[in-house]
């Protein structure tokens, strides 16, 4: 990863539409995906995640990330999907791991005070569950890491044609 890259951690967080059944998207239909905003772009809505720390470990930034959203990640610490984002203009380019953040109910979500999200800095946002068609109809790491989570398709590195090498 070159200096211009960071590494950022991604959770996907579902709820199931048939609690008893989680992974059941055959007759239940797909779950519906966490989302949050910052305060700081209300017009953009994306899974929680956070940027890695220097020397950070993978796992203890998906770890931030759950405890800002007062979960706890499951104790099996899958990556579903790999993702290479391009640089957007006051953005570098990011390589995106999408953790396994399991699922949950609105009960599960606890209002944390002040959350260290993405920019690493007291932050409030906002929070939804959008359909899995809403959430990953522009996202198709999102979608590739969905598929995984609920046990539908194997986790493998999302390619965008003509992005990166």
């Amino acid at each position: 990863m070159s200096v211009a890259q960071r590494l950022r951690v991604v959770l996907v967080l579902w709820k199931p539409r048939v609690e008893s059944d989680p992974g059941d998207v055959t007759t239940a239909g797909w779950p519906h995906v966490l989302q949050v905003q910052l305060s700081d772009d209300a017009t953009r809505w994306e899974p929680p995640g956070v940027v890695v720390r220097p020397g950070e470990r993978v796992t203890a930034a998906a770890a931030r990330v759950a405890a800002a959203l007062g979960l706890a990640l499951p104790n099996l610490h899958r990556v579903l999907a790999v993702d290479e984002r391009p640089a957007l203009p006051g953005v570098p380019a990011e390589i995106a791991l999408l953790m396994d953040g399991g699922w949950c109910t609105d009960a599960d979500l606890v209002e944390a005070p002040a959350c260290l999200c993405v920019h690493d800095r007291d932050c409030r946002h906002r929070r939804r569950w959008a359909t899995a068609e809403e959430a990953c109809a522009t996202d198709a790491a999102l979608a590739v890491g969905l598929s995984a989570a609920v046990g539908i398709a194997p986790a493998f590195v999302v390619d965008r044609v003509g992005w990166g090498g």
